[in-house]
């Protein structure tokens, strides 16, 4: 399996946002806010991911919105809060073993400045 990690720092918050996929088709994808896991997903042949979770703002309630899709060169995700983009803060990458639903140990990820498995 292959990991992409987009790190956002949202107030005093990490908001790690992980995709990993197999060559094969396999793709899964999980949110997770300060080291609690909130979503989950994965399929063979995906395209596109969206989780929502309720966010406290300065100045009250609203929504973190992921997005996250497949072009033709790599992996593209998106996080808005408040309908305002969040840049992350770090990217990171790695490689394990495992199948459907595994995912490595958080010392496994490396930064990196930019994701080399989609590099031609």
């Amino acid at each position: 399996m292959r990991g992409q990690r987009w790190r956002y720092r949202i107030g005093n918050h990490l908001v790690d946002v992980d995709n990993g996929f197999a060559w094969i088709g396999w793709a899964q994808e999980r949110m997770v806010v300060n080291g609690e896991p909130l979503h989950r997903t994965g399929a063979w042949f995906s395209f596109r991911r969206s989780f929502k979770e309720p966010w406290l703002t300065p100045i009250g309630d609203d929504e973190l919105s992921i997005d996250m899709r497949s072009t033709l060169t790599g992996i593209v995700c998106n996080a808005t809060i408040a309908d305002e983009q969040v840049e992350p803060e770090a990217l990171y990458e790695t490689a394990w073993s495992g199948g459907k639903g595994s995912w490595p140990e958080d010392e496994q990820w490396i930064e990196t400045k930019q994701f080399s498995f989609f590099k031609f």
